[in-house]
């Protein structure tokens, strides 16, 4: 899953996307149980090129059920929340008057209701939304599900199939080229269709400002190739188009003319060739560590699709759904899309925490990735490059999502303090000028140090 550019930083929005390489396993979770489940899964992929001067951590040997920070050998066992240390933390954090008068903000355990919060009602969580579509797809498909894409034969027309495989790339697409023409033998001549009907209902969200079409996402459609374009060259707005035509360019490659330009079309006739793309796992925690909006908007479309309704509407009505199921309290929430671009999206802290809980249980192992792909503080992903000056400390010890939008600024995740006790912590800023943004961020980074240094257990 090779997008065409390097990550643009500091900003997220636009956001970040990488090169996706394969590296050893897991050796950096924040190790909760749900984590410390997830070495069992795989690998993890992450950004060529964006890796900050820290070394990445050590291996460590820890009990499936003992959560550690990622930075040495954890001495003792997780102890139990000091809810007086956690209130001074808090009261530090209202006190920075950088995070503004509309913070919101919740600290708790792993599992349990907040200890300490700020701040009343939903708030717009940006790019944290995310977490919310990667839980939900996971828990509709499981980790290790591969979405297809392939070609069928009727006639002397050839059809694309587009499964929904956000990893497709342009390599993956070349070898589906290859085997198709090996399967048409002696025949040299085509004409090409392509077939995107498994995504229902209009490619463009109306609640997106226009200026993020292009640069941003494009597009939401059930095929497209390397993410359907990228910061630096761009997004597509017909990335089905895009990939059959880039296909056509593929067959040709392999000797396989194709007569006229792809057109539209419908699967039918015998299927010659199929590429299975990479696990959703794997998916999941690349859309975390990189923010990738056309990414978290396909996958919103599957979770659409397993319920049936693959539309925007259908697809955050199917991920509200799902986190009621997992026993996640909805209330307050607003889902208009599965990227966070829509502004008018609104999530309460503690539903968060509720997610960020549910994804780290030791019970729901199959959600493991929606914490593990959560970048880690200094080190891989969206915060790669933050965590500097008086949040240093706070590096390896800080797993969370960022969110931002012009004057919205999240980051919510698990850090684990002192004594080797992770907690829970949402933040979420808004109503600030465009131009306090990086200000806005190095507090909440200072914010999350705080409970990483904290010792806020016993």
């Amino acid at each position: 899953m090779k997008p065409q550019s390097e990550p643009k930083w500091p900003t997220e929005e636009p956001d970040g996307r990488g090169k996706l390489v394969v590296v050893v396993p897991l050796v950096l979770a924040l190790l909760v149980g749900a984590a410390a489940a997830a070495y069992a899964l795989g690998w993890v992929r992450y950004a060529s090129g964006n890796v900050a001067p820290t070394p990445p951590p050590a291996p460590l040997s820890i009990a499936a059920v003992s959560p550690a920070a990622v930075e040495g050998e954890q001495t003792r066992a997780p102890g139990r929340p000091d809810r007086v240390a956690l209130e001074q933390v808090m009261r530090e954090m209202v006190r920075d008057k950088r995070l503004g008068k509309h913070l919101k903000a919740a600290i708790a355990p792993l599992q349990g209701d907040p200890l300490v919060s700020h701040g009343t009602g939903a708030a717009t969580p940006a790019s944290v939304t995310k977490v919310l579509t990667s839980v939900a797809v996971l828990e509709a498909y499981g980790p290790e599900r591969r979405f297809e894409t392939s070609t069928t034969l009727q006639g002397t027309t050839v059809t694309l199939v587009g499964g929904g495989d956000a990893s497709l790339t342009s390599s993956d697409l070349d070898t589906l080229a290859a085997e198709t023409a090996r399967e048409l033998g002696a025949t040299r001549t085509v004409r090409l269709a392509y077939d995107d009907s498994l995504f229902e209902g209009p490619t463009v969200n109306p609640t997106w400002r226009r200026i993020y079409l292009g640069e941003e996402v494009g597009g939401i459609t059930a095929l497209l190739v390397d993410h359907g374009g990228s910061q630096a060259s761009g997004y597509s707005q017909d990335p089905s188009m895009q990939a059959a035509a880039q296909f056509k360019r593929a067959l040709a490659k392999h000797g396989v003319k194709v007569a006229g330009k792809p057109a539209k079309g419908t699967k039918a006739g015998a299927q010659l060739a199929v590429h299975r793309g990479d696990t959703l796992r794997e998916i999941v925690e690349y859309t975390l560590e990189y923010s990738d909006n056309q990414l978290a908007e396909v996958l919103a479309r599957q979770v659409g699709l397993a319920a049936g309704t693959p539309t925007f509407d259908g697809s955050t009505a199917a991920v509200t759904a799902t986190l009621k199921d997992l026993d996640i309290d909805t209330s307050g929430l607003v889902l208009l899309d599965g990227s966070g671009l829509s502004r008018q999206n609104r999530i309460p802290p503690a539903l968060l925490v509720s997610t960020l809980q549910t994804a780290a249980s030791s019970g729901r192992p199959e959600l493991a990735p929606a914490m593990t792909g959560l970048p880690v503080a200094g080190w891989i992903g969206s915060l790669s490059r933050r965590f500097n000056f008086d949040a240093e400390p706070g590096r390896g010890r800080v797993r969370a999502k960022t969110g931002t939008l012009t004057g919205v600024s999240g980051l919510s995740g698990v850090a684990v303090d002192a004594r080797g006790t992770p907690f829970v912590v949402v933040l979420m800023a808004d109503g600030f000028k465009p131009e306090e943004t990086l200000d806005v961020r190095d507090a909440l980074d200072d914010a999350m140090t705080a409970v990483a240094t904290c010792r806020c257990s016993a």
